[in-house]
């Protein structure tokens, strides 16, 4: 009986069983993924892109180092900090209820801000080497990332319909940076996910964001976007997946506003056990403003293993106004290790 109440611990009114040694149930789990890539550029971009390669030779995509963990009933910590030539960067670090009631959950931190598929999603979730140029062109290289609560709402419905309100701190250069001391960003973010068959599924999004921008007091920023999965998996070695997102960006910048908008829209097939491929096409000018442009990406995926690929890519740009077209091509290296939770849908 001694050894029986010597072996339970609690915590608050919460009690637990004591394993003698196991000092591993008290840590996180800890992994990293690692990413390297090839390049070649016509024209080296010859700037910070954030993840995505950045010139001829080889480019170092980062090493993402992730510490999770439930803390207690009430709460789980996720902290994701990513290390890259420029420096260290914290990516996500994040704190989520996990028993509110009502199908309540509420985030807080440093997070990538939940407008559509991709921009929340770490470049190890990417079918491509790199992110789309619309993701780039409208949040910056390094995304929409930033500092704030998100309170989400998980309706009674036959099937998964989720509404997420963000109020974020308001640092997105050219979106949200307004000079005011009060100039948050805002963001509404609605998706459902339907089963259609036992190897069909559709998930939508509709997105908004709305806050200041830095050219003058009360200038406002809005973008509205909506986005468009559907993925086919009848068996173990063979599927699609068809992922598409349109975004809308309206700034008022004074004397006048700008709103420009585009889309992409990428299909990827695996077509054996360890190879898959696909292609994207991106086009920016819809409706016209700013820098018009287009382009598309082939890739060619080998999973050696779930902790082991190579991707071949070449992207094809035409910018409007350029002489010639941009020629990009990547090989990209990635490698994971270490208990990595799962990411969301």
């Amino acid at each position: 009986m001694e050894n029986q109440t010597q072996n339970v611990g609690q915590i608050g009114p919460f009690k637990y069983q004591r394993t003698p040694g196991a000092v591993s149930a008290f840590l996180p789990d800890i992994s990293f993924i690692g990413s390297f890539a090839g390049g070649y550029f016509r024209d080296d971009p010859g700037d910070d892109t954030g993840e995505n390669p950045s010139r001829t030779g080889f480019n170092f995509q980062g090493i993402e180092l992730a510490l999770q963990s439930v803390v207690d009933p009430y709460i789980r910590a996720d902290v994701f900090i990513l290390f890259l030539e420029e420096g260290v960067e914290v990516e996500d670090a994040t704190v989520t209820t996990l028993s509110l009631p009502l199908n309540l959950q509420i985030r807080a931190g440093q997070m990538l801000a939940k407008f559509g598929r991709q921009n929340p999603q770490h470049l190890e979730q990417l079918d491509f080497v790199d992110f789309s140029r619309l993701n780039r062109r409208f949040f910056g290289d390094e995304g929409f990332s930033e500092l704030g609560v998100e309170i989400s709402e998980l309706f009674p419905t036959p099937w998964f319909s989720e509404l997420t309100f963000q109020f974020l701190q308001g640092e997105n250069e050219g979106n949200f940076d307004g000079p005011r001391k009060g100039d948050f960003a805002y963001l509404a973010h609605w998706t459902n996910t339907f089963d259609l068959s036992p190897d069909l599924t559709l998930q939508t999004g509709l997105n908004g964001a709305f806050g200041f921008n830095a050219s003058g007091g009360g200038n406002l920023t809005q973008i509205y976007g909506s986005d468009f999965y559907l993925r086919w998996k009848p068996s173990t070695y063979r599927g699609l997946k068809w992922q598409s997102e349109y975004f809308v960006r309206r700034r008022d910048l004074g004397a006048f506003a700008d709103t420009e908008g585009g889309f992409y829209s990428q299909l990827i097939g695996q077509f054996a056990r360890r190879w898959e491929g696909g292609l994207r096409f991106e086009k920016i000018g819809i409706p016209e403003g700013g820098v018009a442009q287009w382009g598309f990406s082939p890739v060619l995926t080998f999973v050696a293993t779930e902790f082991f690929n190579l991707k071949a890519q070449y992207n094809f740009i035409d910018i409007a106004g350029h002489s010639h077209k941009q020629h990009e091509a990547f090989l990209q290296l990635q490698f994971n290790a270490g208990v990595h939770g799962a990411h969301t849908f």
